[in-house]
């Protein structure tokens, strides 16, 4: 019974950003020209920086922000801009950092807001170098078409999204369920902490916002301010609904390196703050 409270939690928690994200990204797909996006999009150099940009100012979660992946997916000549946003997505937003800076201080928020904008155009330029997306991925569509078509098509494209987001949670949900909680208040205590903290925050799913209370949480309980925020950006950067979803749209590789990165990013960008900062 457990399991299924835990699945239903995340159910509620999760879906209604997910389809309004959906209805959202069909909407522009219908309203958008596809020419002013390829203007963007189509220039390997500037692309990442344009949807690293836009991820930024974007209120979404990790889960909400698939459908506009997907759509910038559909538009870019190579995998970095849909990187670049994935990792700006759902760690930065005005409602984040005005979060951060409540709940922690201007020193955190200004060093959250840098490391994350310097890792997502690492990651996109290293993902450019490393992975070449194959032109038959690329979508083609046409100005012409309809809006109400164009609509439609666009939800289209985000049910196969459906399936693996399902799949996540449930997994999820497993874990939440059966990791006990004596185990999660001991990782502190040892010198492995910080890849402890991540290996734990990286599979759940914590809404955007969320993570930073839960972050300030963690503070006044023990932990460090770095170990804080190595939950906060693994706990809201990536989780299985996530890592799952990702796989209806990119290559296992690219959706490989994406977690993989996201592991030792938020392991790093902790450790780096307490040694710098923590006394």
């Amino acid at each position: 019974m457990e399991f299924f409270k835990n699945f239903y939690s995340y159910l509620v928690e999760i879906v209604p950003f997910f389809v309004l994200a959906m209805f959202v990204s069909a909407f522009l797909k219908a309203m958008v020209k596809p020419s002013l996006f390829l203007k963007f999009l189509s220039k390997r150099r500037s692309a990442p920086i344009f949807t690293a940009l836009l991820g930024a100012v974007a209120p979404m979660c990790s889960c909400s922000m698939l459908p506009f992946a997907n759509f910038i997916n559909s538009y870019s000549k190579g995998y970095g801009p849909v990187l670049a946003f994935l990792i700006t997505a759902p760690t930065l937003s005005p409602v984040i950092l005005l979060l951060t800076y409540g709940l922690f201080g201007l020193d955190v928020s200004i060093y959250r807001l840098v490391f994350s904008l310097a890792y997502a155009l690492l990651v996109a330029f290293a993902v450019e170098y490393f992975f070449k997306k194959p032109p038959t991925l690329q979508m083609k569509i046409k100005d012409n078409s309809s809006k109400r078509s164009a609509f439609l098509e666009g939800l289209r494209e985000q049910l196969p999204v459906v399936k693996y987001l399902l799949i996540g949670i449930a997994i999820a949900s497993l874990i939440k369920t059966f990791t006990p909680t004596w185990l999660t208040a001991s990782i502190s205590k040892t010198p492995l902490a910080y890849p402890l903290i991540s290996l734990v925050a990286v599979p759940i799913y914590v809404c955007s916002g969320e993570d930073v209370v839960l972050g300030r949480a963690m503070v006044d309980v023990g932990f460090t301010t770095g170990q804080a925020i190595t939950f906060m950006l693994g706990s809201s950067g990536v989780c299985l609904p996530t890592i799952f979803a990702l796989f209806s749209f990119l290559p296992r590789k690219v959706v490989f390196a994406y977690s993989a990165g996201w592991f030792m990013f938020s392991i790093l960008t902790g450790l780096v703050y307490d040694t710098l900062f923590f006394k």
